[in-house]
């Protein structure tokens, strides 16, 4: 076996035994899940039949709630950035990662198993939070291509942003710090055209919001699932072109995330 073979068996094996790990502490506290759906669904309780209901009548409430869900998907994925962060933090705190380093692990293993988990718990999400859209009416008006292409960006989303928490948790050393960046990150999040159209925006502020990757995830998913409404696109050129844009966005944050957490990983 060549010395890229051997590293390659290291890190999926590795991979494995974190991603085991982690998995099981979600099964020892699955309130840590529970909250990955709690935020989400009361947005699209709030937004959809509190302010949408008030603001329009039923049959316009039932478009904009159709609009609203994949910004909701998208609030659901986004939160294996907060999870990941946490996660990595108090195993640098424990002195778990410098056990880790002391395993003959490859690099990649230990943040590669963690972001894997954190996958597998969203695509669990993501499943029962689209459960709970239909259950209150939504429906995809879209065909096989569209939708398969709409879970992948999802998935990659989620994986991108495990990926890219691990490096925050492991990066700020301080827990009190880490947690006062949680309404930044929702903030970032709310900076966009998850509960209402950029159009809507002043200029400037719909400029920054259409060059938000949240916003061109979520275009990308109004348009491949139908749910885009009438004039709500917006001008910029990621909003113009959701799915590329949401795609270019993506690569991005693996390009810079990837590394970075490998190397906190990594052996002193």
């Amino acid at each position: 076996m060549s010395a890229r073979d051997t590293r390659a068996v290291s890190v999926f094996s590795g991979a494995l035994i974190l991603f085991g790990r982690v998995l099981m502490n979600y099964r020892n506290s699955p309130g840590l899940f529970a909250v990955t759906l709690a935020a989400p669904l009361g947005m699209m309780l709030l937004f959809g039949f509190v302010f949408g209901g008030a603001l329009a009548d039923g049959g316009e409430a039932e478009a904009y709630r159709a609009y609203l869900m994949p910004g909701v998907l998208v609030l659901v994925a986004s939160m294996a950035l907060t999870s990941t962060a946490s996660t990595a933090n108090a195993d640098l705190r424990s002195g778990l990662t410098d056990r880790l380093r002391a395993l003959p692990l490859a690099p990649a293993a230990a943040p590669a198993g963690f972001a894997l988990a954190e996958t597998v718990v969203g695509i669990l999400a993501l499943a029962l939070m689209t459960g709970a859209g239909y259950l209150l009416g939504w429906r995809i008006e879209a065909g096989p291509g569209a939708v398969t292409l709409a879970i992948a960006l999802l998935v990659a989303f989620r994986c991108a942003l495990a990926w890219l928490g691990i490096a925050l948790g492991a990066a700020v050393r301080d827990e009190q710090m880490l947690q006062q960046t949680a309404p930044l990150i929702f903030g970032t999040l709310m900076f966009s055209n998850v509960f209402v159209p950029t159009s809507s925006m002043p200029p400037v502020v719909a400029t920054i919001a259409e060059w938000n990757p949240v916003s061109a995830l979520v275009a990308a998913l109004r348009e491949l699932l139908g749910t885009e409404l009438p004039g709500a696109t917006g001008h910029a050129w990621p909003v113009q072109h959701p799915v590329a844009a949401a795609t270019a966005w993506l690569a991005a944050l693996f390009a810079v995330a990837v590394p970075i957490a490998t190397r906190r990983y990594a052996r002193d």
